[in-house]
């Protein structure tokens, strides 16, 4: 700015209103935050309904494991993470003002989204058979009519590949931009009398 000359001096009381709740909302964010926290929530859901980590798809199930799971009718079943749902309806996002995060509680998330050894201690349990009509069988406890065998299991260990859930990729980032983009702007379209 020039130090002599005119100078013509503008105040506007709207404008400066809206300046001053953009500075309120960039100082106190706490709207902003819970908002990325509910987004948050759904890219980590939809992690596990894409079945990949920021690397790529998931390690695909054991033989063993896929046999288990093949032609059963339970909703999720031959899903990984996802025979019970009960991780992935855990996951929930918190937000203060200064941050917003996305977790769950689960005491084994921690295991499937590092990977690990899971030690299974030794131990004894009961086992039924019953006679189907195609020969013996396991069958349900519940079963009147079933032979009961008590076995005993040792100790092993469990080898789980990690298949990570909790992570921001680049479209994560973009989005997570475009919700501060978004509340600012409505922020300051509020009082100007724009139409968006």
């Amino acid at each position: 700015m020039a130090t002599k000359g005119i100078q013509l001096r503008l105040v506007d009381q709207a404008v400066l209103a809206t300046l001053d709740r953009i500075e309120h909302l960039a100082a106190k964010p706490g709207a902003i935050m819970s908002a990325i926290a509910a987004y948050l929530v759904t890219a980590t859901q939809r992690h596990f309904e894409r079945e990949t980590g920021p690397n790529g798809k998931w390690q695909k199930l054991s033989p063993r494991t896929a046999a288990k799971r093949s032609g059963r009718g339970t909703r999720g079943y031959g899903h990984m993470l996802r025979v019970t749902n009960r991780l992935y309806s855990s996951i929930t996002g918190e937000a203060t003002d200064t941050e917003a995060a996305v977790g769950t509680n689960l005491l084994y998330a921690a295991i499937q989204q590092l990977g690990g050894e899971a030690n299974i201690p030794a131990r004894e349990q009961d086992l039924h058979f019953g006679k189907t009509n195609r020969g013996r069988r396991f069958v349900k406890a519940s079963r009147k009519r079933k032979e009961t065998v008590r076995v005993s299991i040792g100790a092993h260990s469990i080898s789980i590949p990690a298949r990570p859930y909790l992570y921001v990729d680049q479209a994560d980032q973009a989005e997570i931009l475009q919700i501060a983009e978004d509340a600012f702007r409505a922020e300051a379209d509020a009082h100007s009398g724009a139409r968006p």
